[in-house]
């Protein structure tokens, strides 16, 4: 659908839809970009304007006139994106997050198999996953995990090879850059993390199961389920410090402990149901190396040895005190509820 503000300018300038999608007006935005290598304080705004309105002529082009498409892979757009980012350039940011929302786009949107198999050759999209954004920026990061949760919704066993291959270092960026941020602070990112390795474990492909299995399984359930503990110790120790004090809080006091408290539930929730999902994926060898995780380093230490009157034989570490009887029972019921797996 024609983007409202694009079509005012366009009628501001006298220009009609007709007259703007059609090959000819892709071709005059593409000798923009290539007439201007900088992007600039002074430039920004038009070149963003220009990269919008070459995404929505893109998209619109692919359901409605394949003319569009072929000229904007013959002539190399995305190439010339690209290298908007190289760090010599110094490109406002502005600019970068376009690109990565333009790309965003069209992985959401593009039907033409023969156009997104163009557009995932020859390795961009996985030198743009390895791009070292300022991922402190919130909007950068913003942008940047939704792209590659835009790409996830794209494998299949056909494209899987684009992003996969055990011949290249790194052998799975799209995974493992991923994983990264699995325990951001801002929940969109996480949800879209967990989204993406739940697309990824979906893929039947004998040799991306056997590396994602064998090379980020362990350290990543590992990482997930001692999130998950200290999670749940922090709960646990803000109730008990509650009860310590007897009911001698402020009211303030209460409502922000009781709002932390739920926020922490609701995290630790929010996890299981992942930890369910993984396991009902139908990959037997990271259901495994998961519950074996989540018993022997998460319910082992903390649930069980609260419970049993000598020790559950679990995986020690540091920090490996149980939590109070009334916290071991409430987690050992949620895992037990929501994972219900029969290894559990």
């Amino acid at each position: 659908r024609p983007n409202p503000m694009l079509r005012r300018i366009g009628e501001a300038l006298g220009i009609s839809q007709q007259q703007r999608f059609n090959v000819e007006h892709l071709r005059h935005l593409i000798g923009v970009l290539e007439k201007s290598p900088l992007v600039t304080i002074a430039n920004s705004e038009a070149m963003v304007e220009t990269v919008r309105e070459i995404s929505e002529l893109v998209t619109w082009g692919d359901k409605h006139d394949p003319a569009i498409t072929e000229c904007f892979l013959e002539r190399r757009v995305l190439e010339t994106m690209l290298c908007y980012l190289e760090p010599a350039r110094r490109t406002t940011k502005p600019m970068k997050v376009q690109i990565l929302q333009t790309l965003s786009i069209f992985f959401q949107n593009l039907s033409d198999e023969t156009t997104v198999y163009t557009l995932l050759s020859n390795n961009h999209i996985n030198d743009l996953i390895v791009h070292r954004f300022d991922f402190h920026d919130e909007e950068l990061m913003a942008y940047y995990i939704s792209f590659l949760k835009a790409l996830s919704l794209r494998l299949n066993a056909q494209t899987i090879h684009f992003f996969f291959n055990p011949d290249k270092v790194p052998e799975f960026p799209l995974l493992t850059e991923a994983l990264r941020f699995f325990n951001h602070e801002e929940h969109m990112v996480r949800v879209a993390v967990r989204t993406l390795t739940l697309n990824i474990y979906k893929i039947e492909d004998l040799g991306m199961r056997a590396y994602v299995c064998n090379r980020t399984a362990v350290p990543y359930f590992s990482n997930v389920v001692w999130e998950v503990m200290r999670k749940c110790r922090e709960i646990d120790s803000l109730i008990v410090a509650a009860a310590l004090r007897g009911g001698a809080d402020s009211p303030r006091q209460a409502i922000a402990l009781r709002d932390r408290v739920e926020t922490l539930v609701q995290s630790q929730l929010d996890t299981m149901y992942y930890m369910h999902d993984v396991c009902v994926a139908g990959v037997g060898a990271l259901r495994m190396v998961l519950c074996s995780r989540v018993l022997h380093q998460f319910l082992g230490v903390l649930c069980l040895d609260a419970l049993a009157p000598t020790p559950f034989p679990a995986e020690r570490q540091i920090d490996s005190e149980p939590v109070s009887v009334p916290a071991a029972l409430l987690t050992l019921a949620q895992v037990l509820t929501i994972v219900d797996d029969p290894l559990l």
